[in-house]
């Protein structure tokens, strides 16, 4: 994928940021795994001499605000994400954790800009699948006891609704066979799956952690299943043609058909996994 497409995609997702919050609302509220993957991440390490602190593709602030009596007292987070609207709702979540914040709105190209060994902590939280490539700048801009916390998805990521979508755009002649949608190549970029060999080349501890979990929708819960899939919905159609923009109504006709013959409700994959990275070695021996 080319970059500005991918740039597109992501702006045409999460631009509407209250409903990134709905979601973000829903997901907690449907998760089958109730655990905070936040704390799940941050278990064990101490973070107290943490000041400098990056959190790439922040949003809203989801995993700044986890931080709250977690790190130096007089820590600065500096938010980057390519999505201006959310520097308010940044910086507030940068209040109610107790740290100082600022923010970038110029996007990761912004990491190359900073200098060698600047941050204790970086924190990409669902979002490094958009920037790999940055991976081995992340490295160089960690100081050598610094800390590299991200969280992805598995491969299996909302494989329902990818189905769906795909059976839908396959039965009206807008998809060929085997073509993969965007949150498929996205997700392959950096997953569970690949998550450790794209990263060891740059860091030469790194510790896995599985948190399983999905969403479950009981079978009156179709209200906000719906709010789910639209909001993803161009992770799923915009790498088809733009024809198939007008079938997104009958699709979701089609999820509601089905999720009313499913008595036992609907669920959607949502396997995560944290890599905690330790030791960068960008510039100190990495081939």
């Amino acid at each position: 994928m080319k970059d500005n497409n991918n740039e597109s995609k992501i702006v045409e997702v999460f631009t509407d940021v209250n409903a990134h919050r709905s979601t973000a609302d829903i997901i907690r509220r449907h998760s089958t795994n109730q655990n905070d993957v936040r704390e799940i991440a941050f278990e064990g390490l101490n973070l107290k001499q943490c000041r400098n602190i990056l959190d790439l593709g922040c949003a809203f602030g989801f995993f700044t605000e986890a931080l709250k009596g977690k790190v130096h007292p007089e820590a600065v987070v500096t938010g980057v994400d390519i999505i201006g609207n959310y520097e308010p709702l940044f910086l507030k979540a940068c209040q109610r954790a107790g740290v100082k914040g600022s923010f970038r709105s110029s996007g990761v190209s912004v990491i190359k800009d900073f200098k060698d060994s600047s941050f204790d902590l970086i924190l990409s939280s669902y979002s490094l699948y958009f920037f790999p490539e940055m991976i081995p700048d992340i490295s160089r801009i960690l100081n050598r006891d610094g800390l590299l916390l991200t969280i992805s998805h598995d491969k299996h990521n909302m494989g329902e609704l990818v189905r769906f979508a795909k059976d839908a755009l396959g039965s009206n002649g807008m998809l060929k066979q085997d073509t993969k949608l965007p949150i498929e190549i996205f997700i392959s970029r950096f997953s569970s799956e690949n998550g450790r060999e794209i990263l060891s080349p740059w860091f030469e501890d790194i510790r896995v952690i599985d948190f399983k979990n999905s969403l479950f929708f009981q079978p009156d819960d179709i209200s906000p299943l719906i709010k789910y899939f639209r909001f993803k919905c161009p992770f799923l159609l915009s790498e088809t043609p733009t024809e198939a923009r007008t079938i997104v109504k009958l699709f979701e006709n089609y999820l509601q058909e089905s999720f009313h013959y499913s008595r036992n409700g609907f669920k959607i994959s949502k396997g995560d996994t944290i890599f905690v990275c330790s030791k960068p070695s960008y510039g100190r021996g990495a081939q």
